[in-house]
């Protein structure tokens, strides 16, 4: 479990907060946070949503919230209520190792992760979402930072996103000659699911399949030797063990640009 720092402001708050991060054992929405006796989980930072629906009445009054699902008519099902948190802004600083490579040491280095949620465009395309047959809509992130700090340096990624795969790779290119990044998304032994993943997570680890990974460089490939196999959810971030960089095969999602030496 870790505890990340995070600083959260909307139109009622502008506080610091711990955003808690239970990743290592990958559940349904391993980050959380408490702030005015409400808490909101989620399993990335754009996803939060009420822990709680009894605190539903509460929470409104505190907080902008997205509430959906309900009864659909067209297919005479019903689900229970979800209530995302809309119309905030959120900075989060996320500690990870980076190796570097001049003296074969690990160090300390920091993610700055930065966005806002606005009202969205309804004139753009968007997932259909209801709330009682009544179609509702997502709040729109808007990225305005993405960076790594190490050893006093700053690499910012150009791809204002919240999707780690795009960001992480844009700043593992640009500092590939002195670093680069000692986590699950640099491992050879982790793909993302070729059916699609979250912004953040979920990673597919095969840490039990070593030589399998080995033979994986496309799609096909994943499918022939890993595709069935037992397999841990993990962060971009995380950090186990099993660790080796990103060297010998491509995997599924290719190689990951600056991962391109051994670790003594």
């Amino acid at each position: 479990m870790q505890y990340w720092k995070a600083h959260y402001k909307d139109a009622l708050h502008d506080t610091d907060i711990e955003i808690m991060n239970t990743g290592e054992d990958y559940n349904t929405d391993p980050l959380s946070f408490v702030l005015d006796g409400i808490t909101f989980k989620g399993t990335s930072f754009g996803d939060f949503q009420l822990a709680d629906p009894a605190q539903y009445d509460e929470a409104e009054r505190k907080f902008t919230l997205l509430k959906w699902g309900g009864h659909h008519s067209k297919y005479q099902t019903t689900s229970p209520y979800s209530y995302d948190l809309q119309r905030y802004e959120l900075r989060v600083e996320i500690p990870v190792n980076v190796f570097r490579k001049r003296d074969q040491r690990l160090i300390a280095g920091n993610i700055f992760l930065a966005f806002r949620y606005i009202e969205s465009d309804r004139e753009k395309a968007h997932s259909i979402m209801l709330c009682d047959d009544t179609r509702v809509y997502r709040d729109e992130p808007v990225v305005s930072e993405f960076s790594l700090l190490v050893d006093g340096a700053c690499f910012r990624s150009a791809k204002k996103t919240l999707w780690f795969e795009a960001a992480l790779k844009d700043i593992c290119t640009q500092m590939r000659d002195s670093y680069y990044i000692k986590c699950c998304y640099t491992c050879q032994y982790s793909d993302y699911s070729p059916y699609g993943s979250d912004d953040y997570g979920l990673m597919l680890c095969y840490c039990r399949h070593k030589e399998d990974c080995l033979k994986v460089n496309s799609k096909n490939d994943y499918f022939n030797y890993l595709e069935g196999k037992d397999c841990d959810g993990r962060q971009e971030t995380y950090l186990c063990g099993h660790y080796s960089p990103r060297n010998r095969a491509g995997g599924y999602r290719g190689f990951v640009d600056g991962v391109t030496e051994k670790e003594d």
